[in-house]
């Protein structure tokens, strides 16, 4: 009687048994699927390296202020864990997204985004500390706008991590959604603001006359300054293909000045391009940026950086105040400014 009372109790409960193993059988095959339909990781991810203030990080030659927090980050390839780039971040708390101070591209055959001008970076903060009244707004490409609120404290138009242009490399083509993913998770990249930076950019690729009276409009009549830098009018031929065209070339410095300015012209020449500037990286490499036509030598933007027959000082609307390396800085003026 025990031995079936036993065998009666466990064929009561097959049929539970059976359809608990078949409900987890079905939820390890949903699981499977989903994880199927999920993106695969991103080439590469951000490793923290350190943190602290800037006491302690004395290979930041920014004047950062005391009391803000700063985090190293290394930019690491997902399938051997080399580094690939070296970047600083600000970060001013929990609310605000995190604002890049530096980076400096590590390798010579991958260079995700464009290396930072610490030296001049730095020159431009202590000149906005210095000479840019506290009723001021400075107006430029988003990350310069939060690098200089991040050092100075200067009031700015926009305070948000909008899609950073990024170099990528074709063998990574396939694993550009991932690569999206990652950036705007880390850098917690905003949709709120997009519009209005995206009118800014209309007016830096603007001819010069339209292009000056949608910075006033943008101004709305308080005191403003812009600051552009070199790699702008690439990162704005980037965002506004069909109206700007710019390419640019690295050159190895050979020590011989002379010798340098000869190869960089017989290049141009030989491609047919008059418009160009050119941008120190150490003392290895030269980069050579290049307009390809003539409506992009027409815009704004062109006006303001010194490609070809560069003359600031005539302007319509903007008053050069400043240069410090590749960053130029303008003063908007109101509309009832004297003309001389």
């Amino acid at each position: 009687m025990p031995v079936r009372a036993k065998r009666s109790w466990l064929n009561r409960r097959l049929p539970y048994l059976y359809g608990a193993l078949i409900v987890i059988g079905f939820l390890l095959i949903d699981w499977a699927g989903y994880d199927l339909l999920l993106p695969d990781p991103a080439p590469y991810r951000y490793e923290l390296i350190a943190d602290g203030t800037i006491a302690n990080f004395p290979d930041l030659a920014l004047s950062v202020p005391q009391n803000l927090t700063i985090r190293k980050f290394e930019a690491r390839l997902d399938k051997d864990g080399s580094a690939f780039a070296e970047l600083y971040i600000a970060d001013p708390g929990p609310e605000v997204a995190p604002i890049l101070l530096d980076w400096q591209n590590r390798s010579s055959e991958l260079a995700l985004a464009i290396p930072s001008r610490t030296e001049d970076l730095d020159q431009l903060a202590e000149a906005v500390k210095l000479h840019i009244p506290e009723d001021a707004v400075m107006l430029g490409w988003w990350d310069i706008n939060r690098q200089l609120h991040a050092l100075t404290g200067v009031k700015i138009f926009y305070d948000a991590n909008f899609p950073r242009p990024l170099f990528i490399p074709p063998a990574w083509d396939d694993d550009l959604n991932a690569i999206e993913s990652l950036e705007r998770v880390f850098w917690r990249i905003s949709e709120n603001g997009t519009e209005d930076f995206g009118r800014f950019l209309d007016a830096l690729s603007s001819e010069v006359e339209a292009g000056s009276a949608m910075l006033k409009e943008i101004a709305e009549g308080r005191k403003s300054f812009i600051v552009v830098q070199l790699s702008d009018v690439y990162k704005l031929a980037l965002t506004r293909p069909n109206l700007v065209g710019v390419g640019y070339r690295d050159f190895a410095v050979s020590g011989h000045i002379h010798d340098d300015i000869i190869q960089v012209k017989k290049w141009l020449g030989e491609q047919g391009f008059s418009h160009y500037a050119v941008e120190s990286f150490g003392i290895a490499k030269k980069r050579v940026y290049y307009l390809k036509d003539s409506m992009t030598a027409n815009t704004l933007l062109a006006h303001m950086l010194p490609f070809g027959e560069f003359n600031p000082l005539a302007l319509s609307g903007l008053k050069l105040v400043a240069n410090y390396g590749s960053y130029w800085v303008y003063e908007i003026e109101p509309e009832n400014a004297a003309v001389d």
